[in-house]
């Protein structure tokens, strides 16, 4: 079961962090692009949030869990848990409280605004605060990476 908890987690790692590039460049295209495009380009930015993003990083945390309890009845929790796990599971579980309280909330709002209309100051605040939080993630999922990588 362990070879299909860690399958499952680094799966649902590909797909948070390849939703998460994937939304990082549909970003930076929003913001160089005609203001008439920003619609079309939010949409396929809430989709991958949707799509990719949420669900891989509720995988994520999910295996990751399971994986830590059976760390529990092996050899490893006598002996104590290395730093690297540490590192990976605290900077995971943070990036997951981010994207799940913070980005994928904003999305679900910033995704029902007109970007051209009346509400274009708050388009605006709330695409930084997006910008702040998937930069955010991404520097945690890479600490947690490399410790993975040291684990190992």
């Amino acid at each position: 079961m362990r070879h299909f908890y860690l399958a499952a987690h680094i799966i649902g790692f590909v797909l948070w962090m390849g939703g998460g590039l994937a939304a990082m460049t549909v970003g930076i295209a929003m913001r160089t692009g005609p203001r008439d495009e920003l619609r079309a380009l939010l949409g396929v930015q809430a989709r991958l949030h949707t799509k990719l993003i949420l669900p891989g990083c509720v995988l994520v945390v999910v295996s990751g869990l399971l994986l830590t309890l059976r760390l529990y009845s092996s050899a490893t929790s006598v002996n104590g848990y290395p730093m690297p796990l540490m590192i990976m599971q605290g900077t995971g579980l943070i990036a997951a409280i981010i994207v799940l309280v913070i980005s994928f909330p904003t999305m679900g709002r910033i995704s029902r605004l007109d970007p051209a209309g009346p509400h274009a100051p708050l388009f605006e605040a709330l695409s930084k605060k997006m910008a702040i939080a998937g930069a955010l993630t991404g520097v945690l999922a890479l600490i947690a990476l490399i410790s993975g990588v040291l684990l190992r």
